[in-house]
């Protein structure tokens, strides 16, 4: 049985390329700075207010093109890290 040691030692940690292309998406676009989140099936984009948020959203089908998401994409309003 292998260690917990040896099994988190062959993971992949590193963030996929969709993360950064969705941060650069909103800051180059937008001028505003933003949270993503990669879960097991969604990809979450933080941004820190619901004008951007619901702009975001109606963009939506674009983003997934211009940043090859293979995820679904969900967006949220609120705080962020």
């Amino acid at each position: 049985m292998d260690s917990l040691q040896e099994i988190l030692g062959k993971k992949d940690f590193t963030p996929p390329d969709e993360v950064q292309a969705l941060r650069d998406y909103v800051k180059r676009r937008y001028g505003s700075e933003s949270s993503v989140k990669v879960q097991r099936d969604a990809v979450i984009l933080s941004v820190p207010n619901s004008a951007l948020a619901g702009t975001l959203q109606m963009e939506r089908n674009q983003i997934i093109e211009k940043c090859k998401l293979t995820s679904k994409l969900v967006i949220r309003m609120g705080r962020y890290s």
